[in-house]
């Protein structure tokens, strides 16, 4: 028996971004899942395995420093899980590999997915996350489909 709730969002056209909740009755963590498809900017031998990891862990340190400076924020700073998935062996330039970013917030106080008021905080977050993790990566270039 399925009770969450999923809501699908279209603030940026490189990336299908779905945020929802397991249980929308009592919801005590939110997802944010963000999926494109990374176009590797360059030719040169690169460890793709560092580069991932210095991704995820911006974006762990973009929800950290986030919450930290927002004390009235509905999130709990230290209890969150980034799960960046990339496939480095397939990385190849001018090859699109696909790119699954998870982010799972835990609420202090039980708000449904479907508030008006947890809405603007899930769209600031998501804001944040891709202009400042995924947008100015120097090795990616992100696209919401293979072609």
């Amino acid at each position: 028996m399925k009770k969450g709730k999923e809501l699908k969002m279209d603030n940026f056209k490189n990336y299908n971004i779905v945020f929802g909740s397991v249980n929308n009755k009592h919801p005590k963590a939110i997802y944010i899942n963000i999926s494109a498809w990374c176009d590797p900017q360059t030719d040169s031998v690169i460890s793709y395995t560092r580069v991932i990891r210095d991704i995820n862990k911006k974006v762990k340190q973009i929800l950290y420093n986030n919450f930290d400076l927002n004390p009235i924020t509905e999130f709990v700073k230290d209890r969150t899980i980034v799960d960046l998935d990339i496939r480095e062996s397939g990385i190849r330039y001018g090859k699109r590999s696909f790119m699954n970013c998870e982010i799972t917030l835990f609420l202090k106080n039980e708000i449904s997915v479907s508030s008006d008021e947890i809405k603007p905080m899930l769209d600031e977050v998501t804001d944040l996350v891709i202009k400042s993790a995924f947008e100015h990566s120097r090795y990616f270039k992100f696209y919401k489909k293979k072609n």
